[in-house]
C-alpha cells in the first residue's frame, strides 16, 4: 500500500507540473502577442516622430525636448533548466552538420522564427541550430512523442501531418513548417502530450545536449568578442580583466538605422552607449527657437550617454553596445 500511495502521489505531482507548464506556455503566448502589438505601435510612433522632425526642419523649428520614455526590455528566450555541460567540456562535444536543400533551410528558419521560444535567439544561434538539425523520417501511424516519456529532442516538421493528443483527447493537428517538442530542450520534464504521424512524415531534429552546446559556445564567443572590444576602447584599457569581463556580461547589442534618434536632448537618460560599428552625429540646441548645431561626430570605440545632447546615426546602420 505504501508503494502504491507513493506512486500515486508522484503521478499527481507530475500531472500538476505538466498542467502548470502548459498554463505558462499559454500565458507566454499571450505575452508575445501583446509584445508584438506594442512593437507595431512603437514602429508607428517612430515613423510619426521622423515625419514630425522633417516638418520641423522644413519650417526651421527646433524639435521640443523629448518626454521621458522608460525602456521596455524584451523578454529573452526561455531556458528554465540549467545546462548540465561544463564550459571546459565544450571543446570535447562535436557538433555535426547535416546538408540541407535551400528550401529545407528556409523552412527550418521560418519555423524557428515563428516559435515563441526560439524567435528571441540571436540570428547566429538560429543558423547554427539549423545546420546541426538531422533528418528523421517516419511512416503513417508512428508515434513521434509519447506522453509521459522523458523528452530530449525538438522537431521541425517538413513534410506530412501529425496529430497532438493529451490523455487520449485530440488537441490539434500540426502541418509542415512547425516546431514541436521544444520543452524537451528547455525543461527537464516528461512529455506533456502524444504526437502521432497522420501521414508519412519528414522531420528535422536536434537533441538537448546539442542545443545546450550551441547556446554555451555562442555565449562564450560573444562574451569574448565583447571583452576584446572593450579592451580596444582607449578609455577602458586601464581596467582590470575581471572588470572588463563583468562589463561584457551586461552588454547588450542594439542596432539603429540612419536618421534614428538614439538620445533626444531633454530626455532623462539612464543608459551608457559604446559604438561598435557606424558613426553617430551629436547635435545640440541652446534654445527651442535655435536650429540644432552639429557638435561632433563619434565613431567606433567612442562612448556617449552622459550628457543631454541629441545623438543620431550617420551611416545606414549603427551597432551600439548598451551598458
Amino acid at each position: 500500500m505504501a508503494v502504491s500511495k507513493s506512486s500515486g502521489t508522484l503521478r499527481d505531482l507530475q500531472l500538476a507540473l505538466q498542467l502548470k507548464i502548459e498554463e505558462l506556455r499559454q500565458r507566454d503566448a499571450l505575452i508575445d502577442e501583446l509584445e508584438l502589438e506594442l512593437d507595431t505601435k512603437d514602429d508607428l510612433i517612430r515613423q510619426l516622430q521622423v515625419e514630425m522632425d522633417r516638418h520641423r526642419s522644413a519650417s526651421q523649428q527646433a524639435p521640443p525636448a523629448a518626454p521621458d520614455e522608460p525602456q521596455r526590455m524584451k523578454r529573452q528566450a526561455i531556458s528554465a533548466e540549467p545546462t548540465a555541460l561544463d564550459p571546459s567540456q565544450l571543446t570535447d562535444v562535436t557538433l555535426k552538420s547535416y546538408s540541407k536543400t535551400k528550401e529545407s533551410n528556409e523552412l527550418i528558419q521560418r519555423a524557428l522564427m515563428d516559435n515563441d521560444f526560439m524567435k528571441h535567439l540571436e540570428h547566429g544561434q538560429i543558423l547554427t541550430i539549423m545546420d546541426c538539425m538531422h533528418p528523421t523520417s517516419l511512416t503513417k501511424g508512428c508515434c513521434v512523442i509519447q506522453e509521459g516519456d522523458d523528452g530530449s529532442t525538438v522537431y521541425v516538421l517538413e513534410e506530412g501531418m501529425v496529430e497532438v493528443t493529451k490523455q487520449g483527447q485530440k488537441l490539434c493537428t500540426i502541418g509542415q513548417g512547425t516546431v514541436f517538442g521544444e520543452l524537451a530542450i528547455l525543461y527537464n520534464c516528461t512529455r506533456t502530450a502524444t504526437v502521432t504521424a497522420l501521414t508519412d512524415i519528414k522531420l528535422w531534429a536536434i537533441d538537448r545536449q546539442g542545443f545546450q552546446t550551441i547556446m554555451m559556445r555562442t555565449g562564450l564567443i560573444k562574451h569574448s568578442q565583447y571583452t576584446d572590444f572593450l579592451r580596444s576602447v582607449p578609455s577602458f584599457q586601464e581596467l582590470p580583466e575581471d572588470v572588463l569581463s563583468k562589463l561584457a556580461d551586461v552588454l547588450e547589442e542594439t542596432h539603429y538605422s540612419d536618421c534614428d534618434y538614439i538620445i533626444r536632448q531633454g530626455a532623462t537618460g539612464d543608459t551608457f552607449f559604446i559604438i561598435s560599428e557606424g558613426q553617430v552625429k551629436v547635435s545640440q540646441q541652446n534654445s527651442p527657437s535655435d536650429e540644432p548645431l552639429v557638435v561632433k561626430t563619434l565613431t567606433k570605440g567612442d562612448w556617449f550617454g552622459e550628457q543631454c545632447w541629441s545623438w543620431r546615426p550617420l551611416w545606414t546602420k549603427v551597432v551600439v553596445l548598451v551598458l
